[in-house]
């Protein structure tokens, strides 16, 4: 059989598995799934969009219990290389569990989609500073596509990558975005006898979008014929998609969105309405696909998991799908090129969350965390944007570390965090319309007011001031039901 999966082998496994039946409570054994398959060659018609989709609460309910579940016959534990997904709650981390076989095969197929989209070449030297298990993740995709690579790690300070780049004529630097403009605002600071010993010609980012300026940045320091290049992916998905410019075309007229690459016998994405994520885990036919070109929901279903099969998917990010520009023919055989389509990613749905320092947060587990009985909080806000100086400060220091840890605060980022604890209703801000105390509170583009992280921004990248700098930064305010009685303590 195939390395590839089909839509209905896909599907014939999904209806056994517990991720869309609840009355199975393991899922199917190898056995189980090759006659799945089997039965699925014989099927002549897919009725794919009478398949549920899936939302992500649900999913990783179903992915808790069988994480916890500790008994021999729950094959979800069994051969596995596990991802982890999940946790921003500060609780414990979902674990998303992948067939070890089917991770090995992906991670080749996607260094052959490197190959294929001339994101890496024999020739190439990579170095990686990226952080856990994203390392070996990325290391053994760039070692798939021919090229050499040399792990450095999230730990290695700028200075020493820097370094490792000059000493062994490195060519190629890939890691997540802030990482990697950290790298180059530290490569802009030394002199230039220095900076000509480096010869980069490719950056490789993944986890994070970058922004203009962080772009112009880079090719102001590197020089204009830099490659700028990406890989996106996911837990529950893996790597699946890839951008290069030489393919896609920069965006210029929407700097907010990121052209990617995929290859439809490896994932197979859908744009529907933003109206079909609050139908529930149910198919219907409003469900169905917008036409190319048109805005909507990321749908995706994997062609390459079968074990723990993810079928229509709904991953909280917003695209569209269009065809591959004619000029690619001069690049990507035909017999490949017909495979390939263009997402383009504008970012995350933010009805249901929000970006602060290049993390997700879902409001549901934002709200979990604020309003945990033991905290004692009356009336809470989150404002995405800068503080005033003069904002009162209390250092409660158990919620403070509770508080600190959920955001995700280090020694990196601190100076963007705000924590103001008020004491009365008058010091939230509130709607003009209703007088409602807003719970996220995004800077408005047109207000005067400047976010001071942004407005710093502004000015910090030809002074090269730490990356951190350039997010958006983050008020917290919170009242409590006995204020006076906390601080006392």
């Amino acid at each position: 059989m195939s390395d590839r999966y089909t839509l209905a082998e896909v599907l014939a496994v999904a209806r056994t598995h517990p991720f869309y039946n609840g009355d199975v409570q393991y899922p199917p054994d190898t056995e189980a799934i090759q006659s799945s398959r089997l039965n699925a060659t014989e099927t002549t018609e897919v009725d794919f969009h009478k398949q549920p989709l899936l939302h992500k609460k649900a999913l990783y309910k179903t992915i808790e219990r069988l994480t916890h579940d500790v008994a021999q016959q729950n094959t979800y534990r069994h051969g596995s290389y596990v991802s982890i997904t999940g946790g921003g709650s500060g609780g414990v981390p979902m674990m998303f569990a992948v067939d070890v076989h089917e991770n090995r095969r992906q991670r080749a197929q996607m260094g052959q989609f490197f190959r294929l989209c001339r994101v890496i070449e024999p020739n190439d030297f990579v170095l990686s500073i990226h952080f856990s298990g994203s390392l070996d993740l990325m290391t053994e995709i760039v070692e798939n596509a021919g090229a050499t690579i040399l792990s450095a790690g999230s730990a290695m300070p700028p200075a020493d990558v820097t370094k490792a780049l000059s000493d062994y004529h490195v060519n190629v630097l890939t890691g997540d975005g802030s990482r990697i403009v950290q790298v180059v605002c530290h490569i802009a600071g030394l002199l230039k006898a220095e900076r000509a010993r480096i010869s980069l010609s490719k950056i490789i980012y993944t986890s994070e979008p970058l922004t203009r300026a962080q772009r112009d940045l880079i090719k102001s320091t590197l020089g204009d014929a830099i490659k700028i290049h990406s890989v996106m992916g996911s837990a529950e998905a893996g790597p699946w998609a890839i951008s290069n410019l030489d393919i896609t075309g920069e965006q210029i007229s929407d700097g907010a969105a990121t052209d990617f690459l995929i290859d439809t016998r490896d994932i197979h994405i859908e744009i529907l309405p933003p109206s079909a994520a609050s139908t529930g885990n149910c198919g219907s036919d409003s469900a169905l696909s917008v036409p190319d070109g048109e805005t909507g929901l990321i749908v995706q279903t994997s062609l390459q998991r079968l074990r723990n099969p993810l079928v229509r998917y709904v991953t909280g990010d917003i695209g569209s799908l269009h065809t591959v520009p004619d000029h690619v023919a001069t690049l990507i055989p035909t017999s490949e090129r017909k495979h390939l389509r263009v997402l383009r990613l504008h970012g995350r749905d933010r009805r249901f969350s929000f970006k602060w320092d290049a993390m997700y947060f879902d409001f549901d587990k934002v709200e979990a965390v604020f309003e945990a009985p033991e905290c004692g909080i009356l009336q809470w806000q989150v404002i995405l944007g800068g503080a005033d100086e003069g904002s009162p400060v209390a250092t409660l220091e158990d919620l403070v570390v509770r508080l600190r840890g959920f955001w995700g605060v280090l020694p990196e980022n601190e100076h963007l965090v705000r924590m103001v604890f008020v004491k009365g209703l008058a010091d939230f801000v509130t709607s003009a319309t209703a007088g409602k105390v807003i719970r996220y509170k995004k800077p408005s583009v047109q207000s005067r007011d400047l976010d001071p992280a942004v407005a710093i921004s502004r000015i910090v990248i030809p002074m090269q001031k730490p990356l951190a700098c350039r997010d958006s930064g983050l008020t917290i305010s919170a009242i409590f039901s006995s204020y006076h009685d906390i601080v006392s303590k």
